[in-house]
């Protein structure tokens, strides 16, 4: 009966979750082959005798071109549309991925590491623009939740699949493995492109449709960029992921270090968070579509976080407290990954997605560099105590940055 049911966007709810598979399994594959990359030192190591300085430049190369390449990436997908680019980013990718397998020489490595980069770029403009077309008002929320935990599934599957088919064949094997699926799933991408909207798909209909999605020019989204609405959700992005980040990358050290658990215990304590992490995504899409008041969600998320945070720098407690208190974080900051894209959707003209997204994107990307370094600094200084410290005050100022005022941008 669902298939008969018309969203405002045009299509079936049926459709609208085959949309969601078609991107959701480009999102998960993106993922897992951003974690691919890393899972590949051992082998490269031991095979060709690279140091960990060319290494540390191999794993570079891949991070540069995917930041650098997402804000042009998204003008592109509001310029000419998200299917197209959809298409050659997975498959750019994934043959980069597979043509790994049969490099002889670093500068091969490195080139290759280059275009993974700029195919690993359009996920987050393409696949928002899509969703931000295709699916209904009253079901975005939960979109962008699902789109949220397809990645998250992705980078948890990568480590168990590589290393299990590195083991039962060979790595060169394994990478050309995960290739194939890629290409696969870019082929049945382009098969059911008719199903993908976007913005630019209007220009083709009749003159009502091309009046509610206009296309506008690139310049006009470039100086969108620079206003204070985008701007402060720019901050938002970059601050709170700062949040997470820290927490993924130095969280079972500093455990160890300030309450003397086990190590085993410490990466037990960031399973969890991640789990929980996934289970507050899907929770939070259910109430970004039931709520409008974003904002509020984030603030309690963000102010209990900096709470939890704090007891667990300041306070030791029993193994199990500290279990629950890393998951209750988990919850929290899951519960405002649809709030905050659910924010950008109410902040952005029609036309935009592909641009404001990309820009988001490489918030979170600035944010995911600069924590490690901050953290280990801190770290080698002695200041491992004041690690969760600095987190609850990265929430408290991803915090502030709500109380900016921030009202929807008008179409330039």
């Amino acid at each position: 009966m669902a298939q008969l049911t018309h969203s405002s966007t045009g299509t079936t709810v049926g459709t609208e979750i085959r949309i969601l598979g078609l991107i959701g399994t480009g999102h998960f594959m993106s993922h897992f082959y951003n974690l691919t990359l890393p899972l590949l030192i051992t082998f490269l190591a031991a095979d060709f005798g690279y140091n960990p300085a060319q290494l540390g430049i191999f794993i570079a190369a891949f991070a540069i071109a995917a930041a650098l390449a997402q804000l042009p990436v998204g003008l592109l997908v509001d310029k000419i549309g998200a299917r197209a680019i959809l298409f050659s980013g997975l498959t750019l990718e994934a043959v980069s991925i597979g043509a790994m397998a049969f490099a002889d020489s670093y500068t091969m490595l490195i080139a290759l590491a280059v275009t993974a980069g700029l195919g690993h770029s359009v996920f987050h403009p393409a696949d928002y623009a899509i969703m931000n077309s295709s699916i209904d008002e009253s079901r975005i929320g939960r979109a962008f939740s699902m789109h949220t935990v397809t990645g998250t599934a992705g980078s948890a599957l990568a480590p168990v699949t590589i290393t299990f088919l590195a083991a039962l064949w060979d790595w060169r094997l394994a990478l050309i493995a995960v290739a194939g699926f890629g290409m696969i799933t870019a082929v049945v991408v382009a098969s059911q492109a008719h199903i993908l909207k976007d913005q630019v798909a209007g220009k083709k209909k009749p003159e009502k449709a091309l009046k509610r999605r206009p296309v506008r020019s690139a310049k006009a989204n470039l100086r969108l960029l620079i206003t204070p609405s985008v701007l402060v959700l720019f901050a938002f992005f970059l601050v709170t992921t700062m949040v997470t980040s820290g927490i993924q990358a130095f969280g079972i050290f500093t455990l160890v270090e300030l309450h003397s658990v086990a190590k085993t215990t410490a990466s037990t304590a960031l399973t969890a968070f991640l789990i929980a992490s996934a289970f507050g995504v899907i929770v939070g899409g259910w109430l970004a579509d039931k709520t409008p008041r974003h904002g509020l969600v984030a603030t309690i998320s963000f102010m209990a976080t900096a709470v939890a945070l704090v007891v667990i720098g300041e306070i030791n407690m029993p193994v199990f407290a500290l279990l629950a208190v890393f998951a209750s974080i988990g919850i929290l900051q899951g519960l405002v990954r649809p709030a905050r894209d659910m924010m950008v959707r109410t902040a952005m003209p029609p036309g935009t997605a592909g641009t404001i997204f990309a820009f988001m994107s490489t918030g979170r990307l600035i944010g995911s560099a600069i924590t490690p370094v901050i953290v280990g600094l801190m770290i080698t200084n002695d200041m491992t105590d004041k690690v969760f410290m600095l987190l609850a005050i990265c929430s408290i100022v991803g915090l502030a940055t709500l109380f900016v005022p921030r009202k929807p941008v008008g179409v330039s």
